[in-house]
């Protein structure tokens, strides 16, 4: 996903796009919210670019090969971890 697809969350995009381009993004991010803010579209949208061996200013390329596998969630750098609760454990 690249940012010109994430829907608002201009300040936070420019934030984001500010610390990878310094080189001071910390080694986590926690995108909190309610439901439906768009915080998922901006963490792979974060991930994407960070990745990227062609991003610009204001985004990542959508063509190299880090943005394809990372469009395609099949990048080896990216993962998901999702909560489980109530899961009985043998």
């Amino acid at each position: 996903m690249q940012y010109k697809n994430v829907i608002g969350q201009t300040h936070i995009k420019e934030q984001l796009i500010s610390m990878v381009n310094g080189q001071r993004l910390p080694h986590a991010q926690l995108f909190l919210g309610p439901s439906g803010c768009g915080k998922l579209a901006l963490a792979l949208a974060t991930a994407q670019y960070v990745h990227c061996e062609n991003k610009t200013a204001n985004d990542s390329c959508g063509t190299c090969s880090p943005c394809i596998k990372s469009a395609k969630s099949i990048h080896p750098d990216i993962h998901f971890s999702f909560p489980t609760v109530g899961r009985d454990v043998i």
